[in-house]
């Protein structure tokens, strides 16, 4: 007889381990991972019968919530450090629902600024802000030269947004690292999990083929030859369709290449998009591929955009995936 898998949590509060008295209470516990632009996140729902949560055990805003979710016997994953951004009190029944950040997004973060860069790298601007931040830069980047970018009355966050789009890249903050990484890497890894028609709770799926595009074409005006140059970039596994055309500012070569690349990839990607919801997998993360099978036209390589996982008291664990089709 197959051995029933035991889902749980642990949860440290400001350090300390609070699992066991919060446990009674839990109605449900979420952690949702985002692989691009998004604060990671959690929200506990506890019952509040007792009235314990409006008085004595009245969290704070801002305090610190550390969360491993997953089976018993089995290694949970870490989800990370987070601080208490709203608190819900609803009823009947009476209920409290905490919601949190990820920790490592700080205020500095999100204040307005100002900035020039010159000859700089793409990555050096990244490791600049980084470094200002007190972040780790996680990724491979490539050598991408920019004479001048300005940064104006823009948050950091949203300046770094906007760089890893302009040029092919996902950035997030986790865990006290600034993650910077080319979306074609990504979804060139190798598949860590296959889920089948018969694995799935429930699923949809949009196909949406309307605005695929063969090529993306960028030019800019080389300064030292005085020409006009066109780098053209074809999609890959897209024969038929228009050809994008870019008139965009461009310095060199290589952010030609990486915009023109970066443009085809926004433009083509939402062709086919999902929601799977399956038995909660621990392992499946936000930025992994999996492989879909059982669905006939729909089987194939896809890209996980977002993950969460979910432990209530009613279902048990599930994870719900949103994924985009890669091969």
């Amino acid at each position: 007889m197959e051995k029933v898998r035991k889902p749980l949590f642990f949860i440290e509060y400001e350090k300390k381990d609070i699992t066991a008295y919060i446990t009674p209470y839990a109605l449900s516990v979420t952690y949702t991972d985002y692989v691009h632009g998004k604060s990671d996140e959690i929200e506990i729902q506890l019952e509040d019968r007792e009235h314990l949560w409006k008085s004595s055990w009245y969290p704070q805003k801002g305090d610190l919530i550390t969360l491993k979710i997953g089976y018993e016997g089995e290694k949970l994953l870490p989800c990370g450090s987070f601080e208490i951004d709203e608190i819900e009190l609803s009823a009947p029944p009476d209920v409290v629902s905490l919601k949190g950040l990820a920790t490592n997004i700080k205020k500095a973060l999100r204040q307005a600024n100002t900035k020039a860069y010159e000859n700089k790298t793409l990555k050096q601007i990244a490791e600049e802000i980084a470094k200002k931040h007190g972040y780790e830069l996680v990724g491979e980047i490539k050598d991408i030269k920019i004479k001048r970018i300005t940064q104006k009355q823009e948050r950091d966050i949203a300046f770094l947004k906007r760089l890893a789009e302009d040029y092919g890249y996902v950035f997030k903050i986790t865990d006290g690292k600034l993650v910077f990484y080319e979306i074609e890497a990504l979804e060139s890894q190798s598949v860590v999990y296959i889920i089948d028609r018969k694995d799935m709770i429930s699923f949809s799926f949009r196909d949406k083929t309307y605005e695929l595009y063969k090529a993306c074409e960028v030019q800019y005006h080389d300064p030292k030859t005085k020409k006009v140059i066109t780098h053209t970039v074809n999609a890959d596994g897209v024969t038929k369709g228009d050809t994008l055309k870019i008139n965009e500012r461009v310095e060199n070569k290589e952010q030609a290449i990486a915009k023109a690349k970066a443009h085809l990839k926004a433009k083509n990607k939402m062709q086919t998009e999902g929601n799977i919801v399956i038995i909660g997998n621990p392992k499946l993360v936000a930025g992994s591929n999996i492989e879909i099978t059982g669905l006939y036209i729909l089987n194939g390589k896809y890209h996980i955009e977002s993950a969460k996982h979910t432990i209530s008291r009613m279902d048990g664990y599930k994870t719900e995936l949103e994924v985009r089709r890669v091969a």
